[in-house]
């Protein structure tokens, strides 16, 4: 079990703390000269909860809904929104899932294609996707920004394959994120960076296993230099929460148990766990819940308690969901379940919603319908936030 996830050093704690010194004396000589300071959604930067810990932050978020297969485009140029067949995004769809009781939205958003050659990011995609994340910000929200849909730009396995390799994607990465957190600034703490979604080498044997020992070596490495090009930046950015993930967001146990987390006391782990698979994934399985899954859920709460939130280190399930199998009172059930028994541990978490409920079988995880503004099924929208409002 590594140090790295289990106890924070006491130097680490004190250099955090006289690296945040001389982040805000410089975010102070900018603000004097009217330089540098990001904006936030009032045109000013916004005061920033520097006292709150990780772990109280994450315990004061509700329930999540990620708006998935929108701002994570596979094309580029601002429409390529729109390439996964969904809807322009508005702030009334946003409206409409905070009015449902959610109160945490994360935006998966691809950055890769919509970056030139020297890896600056095209200012009409920046400022949709501030358009997009202030939909919900200026409505109160917790806000998760992320780079997602862009394993081909991390490249996780040519870089553990080559040194070479590695060190321009940590060039080109930490370029992306410097960008962005310039961009967002002046946001206050309800902005949360997430660094990384499932990065993993696609198509691999063990690519949704756990990878290889040196495949997850390149993703702490990312981890932490992503952290330190945010945390450069200044301003809000020095107490900014930010997610880290391990490979693929696993919820492996023995890949959990090796995490090197990035020194820093305002990081939150980030994982992502359709669980159990045969009710939540598997197409070819019964669509019924039943106490052994229960118990799986129960399981996988209790080891990320073990090895996170008890040491200090928040949890947000930034992905969770079930596939429709015409089996909704099983997964209102399964809902309940699990966003309830994350909750006894302090761990938020984010429904994944991809707006498909054409079908039943896999990877129909449809919950709000974008294009009528209703939702497909209502029944199961407030399981969650029912779950999520149970002491």
């Amino acid at each position: 079990m590594r140090r790295e996830v289990h106890q924070k050093k006491n130097d680490s704690r004190h250099g955090f703390r006289r690296m945040t010194a001389v982040f805000l004396a410089a975010a102070l000589l900018l603000s004097l000269c009217g330089c540098g300071q990001g904006k936030g959604n009032n045109g000013k930067a916004e005061k920033m909860n520097t006292e709150t810990t990780a772990i109280d932050f994450v315990k004061g978020m509700k329930i999540g809904w990620n708006l998935g297969n929108s701002l994570d485009a596979t094309g580029n140029g601002v429409n390529s929104e729109t390439s996964w067949g969904n809807p322009k995004v508005t702030e009334d769809m946003i409206k409409d899932v905070k009015a449902m009781g959610f109160d945490t939205i994360r935006i998966p958003t691809s950055w890769a294609k919509h970056c030139d050659k020297d890896g600056s990011v095209d200012p009409a995609w920046m400022d949709r996707v501030r358009e997009v994340v202030d939909y919900a910000y200026n409505n109160g929200m917790y806000v998760i920004l992320n780079t997602h849909h862009d394993n081909p730009y991390y490249d996780i396995g040519g870089c553990a394959a080559d040194e070479a390799v590695l060190d321009e994607t940590i060039k080109k990465m930490t370029k992306l994120w410097t960008e962005i957190s310039e961009t967002f600034k002046g946001y206050s703490e309800r902005l949360i960076f997430e660094t990384l979604n499932e990065p993993r080498t696609e198509g691999s044997a063990a690519e949704w296993s756990g990878g290889t020992k040196a495949e997850r070596q390149v993703v702490y490495r990312l981890n932490r230099e992503i952290v330190k090009a945010i945390r450069a930046t200044g301003g809000n950015n020095t107490y900014r929460f930010i997610m880290v993930p391990n490979y693929a967001a696993t919820p492996n146990i023995k890949v959990l148990m090796e995490t090197e987390l990035p020194e820093d006391e305002r990081i939150i782990m980030s994982v992502h766990a359709y669980s159990p698979y045969n009710f939540a994934m598997n197409p070819d399985a019964p669509g019924n819940f039943t106490d052994s899954d229960a118990h799986e859920i129960k399981s996988m709460f209790e080891d990320l308690n073990s090895i996170f939130v008890k040491k200090g280190i928040p949890v947000i399930m930034g992905e969770f969901g079930a596939t429709n199998k015409d089996n909704l009172e099983d997964r209102c059930k399964w809902a309940e379940t699990y966003v309830r028994t994350a909750k006894q541990y302090g761990i938020a978490c984010v429904v994944w919603d991809n707006n498909d409920a054409s079908g039943a079988g896999a990877e129909y995880f449809g919950l709000y319908d974008r294009k009528n503004r209703s939702w497909y099924y209502e029944d199961l929208a407030k399981a969650y936030v029912k779950a999520a409002e149970t002491e």
